[in-house]
């Protein structure tokens, strides 16, 4: 199996493990909401339950967003190979490995660091069709490819 295709695997893992804690941190809240007993202030009730309410709908709203992530991951096409950086690229530069696929941030895999990033990330689109020996400017750095994947 190939870096790029381990990286990939990886991603999906980390994808599943959030799916699975998103669910569970939702279940919780609904248990907690339905748990809820009305008190004799009425006020203090329906508080607490819009509240949970709220932090309920910021769960759903990141377990959708994640869902997303998992398809657009599965999506890619890991035989993709081109000379210029597009959607699907792992690119090597003198300072970083990146992994144009979905915004997962700093992943470690076997002891190295990799960058896994959205086509949308401002990185992403300094990257996108450049080749190998290119280089692009980063917060005043100077990255240079070297080789794609």
């Amino acid at each position: 199996m190939t870096t790029k295709a381990q990286l990939h695997a990886h991603c999906l893992q980390l994808i599943d493990v959030r799916l699975e804690e998103l669910q569970t941190a939702i279940a919780t809240v609904q248990e907690s909401r339905n748990n809820e007993t009305k008190s004799s202030a009425g006020d203090k009730y329906e508080t607490g339950r819009a509240m949970m309410q709220q932090e309920e709908d910021k769960l759903l709203a990141r377990l959708d967003n994640t869902r997303q992530m998992r398809l657009q991951l599965t999506q890619l096409d890991l035989t993709l190979s081109s000379d210029r950086v597009e959607l699907g690229s792992m690119v090597q530069t003198n300072a970083r490995t990146y992994y144009l696929s979905v915004s997962l941030g700093k992943v470690v895999l076997e002891g190295k660091t990799y960058f896994c990033i959205s086509p949308e990330a401002p990185i992403s689109q300094l990257l996108l069709g450049k080749a190998v020996d290119e280089s692009i400017q980063i917060n005043g750095r100077k990255e240079q490819l070297q080789a794609l994947h």
